[in-house]
Parts: structure tokens; sequence; C-alpha cells
């Protein structure tokens, strides 16, 4: 009997416990929810709350967190337009990047051979960031019907400095791997050292590009414009449209027509003993086996 009680005190102590501390647990807390407006709840919200209690990027440099005026942003920009020629938008719009001393990144156009498709055009660019919403402007007031318009910003303070900060030690190593270089007389280790020398060279070139192009992405902003030619209606007052040509034209096919059914009655007549024989033939062998039967 001792023992059973031993093994239900040994059940049961761990399982008021438990309930205890669930009891306690349970006391009601403060919801912060409860205070906040609704628009704190959207997941727009929640990523906006999580970056601002991740705390801002710091500069390896000076060890503190960067300014808001500091951050890198890219900011670029999607548009698509409605315009009424499709060739003197693409020239407006080059014109108008050079204005902006901006440049062209890639263009590409399709022409349909028939009136049914319409015509389009994509057209990648750069701008200065700073001239970004300007320049939108005019193009949309030069277009006919603006369809669609996106602005979508990035912040890339964090990789840029990251790339940065790699740049500086590589660069760093690259140095120390040189006064090396000059002290060393071992063959062997001369071999090593180079070798080192030549990929610790090519992964910083690698990253002063990807930096570089960091840097043109916060001083420039991309633009990717697509745009669709405006179909010109047809109208009975064109000079290319009149009666006579049609009527013209149905007459021929007319002739056309008739010429094709005299063709066909002549190779029919021409090949007449032809079909005569072949008659013969048919009518010859139904006559044999009609005997034979």
């Amino acid at each position: 009997m001792k023992k059973i009680y031993q093994y239900i005190n040994y059940i049961l102590a761990p399982l008021m416990l438990f309930i205890i501390f669930t009891a306690c647990g349970n006391e009601p807390e403060y919801d912060e929810s409860m205070s906040r407006p609704r628009m704190m709840n959207s997941p727009e919200s929640a990523s906006l709350m999580t970056k601002e209690v991740s705390g801002s990027p710091v500069n390896p440099d000076t060890g503190q967190s960067i300014n808001i005026s500091d951050r890198k942003i890219s900011k670029n920009a999607q548009l698509e337009i409605k315009v009424k020629s499709l060739d003197d938008s693409m020239n407006f719009i080059t014109n108008k990047t050079n204005s902006y001393k901006g440049y062209i990144v890639s263009s590409s156009s399709y022409a349909p051979n028939t009136d049914y498709e319409t015509k389009t055009a994509n057209i990648s660019l750069r701008v200065p960031s700073d001239s970004l919403d300007q320049f939108l402007k005019e193009i949309k007031t030069y277009a006919k019907e603006t369809i669609h318009e996106s602005i979508f910003t990035q912040d890339i303070t964090e990789e840029y400095i990251d790339v940065k900060a790699k740049i500086t030690s590589m660069e760093s190593s690259e140095q120390r791997l040189t006064k090396l270089l000059d002290k060393t007389e071992s063959v062997k280790e001369i071999v090593e050292v180079e070798k080192e020398l030549s990929r610790l060279r090519g992964e910083i070139d690698s990253l002063k590009g990807r930096f570089k192009f960091i840097e043109n992405s916060v001083v420039t902003s991309l633009i990717h414009i697509y745009m669709e030619e405006i179909p010109n209606p047809v109208s009975i007052n064109d000079p290319s449209w009149n009666t006579r040509d049609i009527a013209l034209d149905a007459i021929k096919a007319l002739s056309s027509f008739g010429q094709f059914i005299i063709s066909v009655i002549v190779f029919i007549f021409v090949f007449t003993p032809v079909w005569i024989l072949i008659a013969g033939l048919i009518y010859g062998t139904k006559k044999l086996r009609n005997r034979n039967k």
C-alpha cells in the first residue's frame, strides 16, 4: 500500500504544480492592441514596426546609427500609357531623358502586320532620382491616357554599408599580403601569396562593381514605360477608300471565278475519251462477273 501511495504522490505532485502555474499565468494582462488603431494591425504596419524595433543600420566607421538623411534609398517607377504615335513618343521620351541628363537602358517595339493588333513599345531608362516626379509628370502630360503608374522605394542602406565594409577589409588584407610578398624569399611561399592576392583582388573588383551599382541605384531612378498606340479609326471620307476601286476589285474576282469554272468544263471535255474508256472498263468488268455467277 505504501508503494501505491508513493506512486500516486509522484504523479499528483507535478500535476498540482502545473495547475497552480497555469492558474497564475491566466491572470488578465493589458493588451496593447486594444488601445491601438485598427491600422496598426495591418501587415504593412507590422512590417514597419518590425523595422523600427530592429534598429537603424550602424556605420562601421563611427559605430553610430545612420541618420534618416544619410540612408541610401532606391526609388524606381513603372508607367503604362497610351499615345497617339508610337514613333513620335519614343523620340519624345528619348529627348526628354537626355534633357534630364539620363540615359536609355533598353527599348523594344512591336509593329503587327495587320490593322487589328495594337502597336506597342517598351522602354527602360534612368534619370536622376531628384527629377523622377517631374519627369513622370511631363510624360503623363504628353500621353493621351495614363493606364497605370506605380512608384516604389527600397532601403538599401544595410547592403551599401556591408559591401563598403567588405571592400575596406579586403583592401587591408591585400596591403598586408603585398608587404608579406616583399619579405618572402621562398619560391613556394611567393607562389602561394600571389595566388591568394589574385583571388582577393578578383573579389575586390567584384565588390567594387556591386558597390558602383548600388550607388547608381541611389542617385538615379529606373523607369519602365510601356506604351500602346491608339489605332486610327477608319473614316468613310478616307481618300484611300472609294467605290470605284471596290467595284473593280469585285469585277476582277468575278472574272477569276468565271475563268475557273470554264477551265474545269474544258478540262472535263478534253478528257472525255478517257472517261468513256474508264466507264467501258467498269461496265465490262461487271458483265463478266455476272456471267461467271
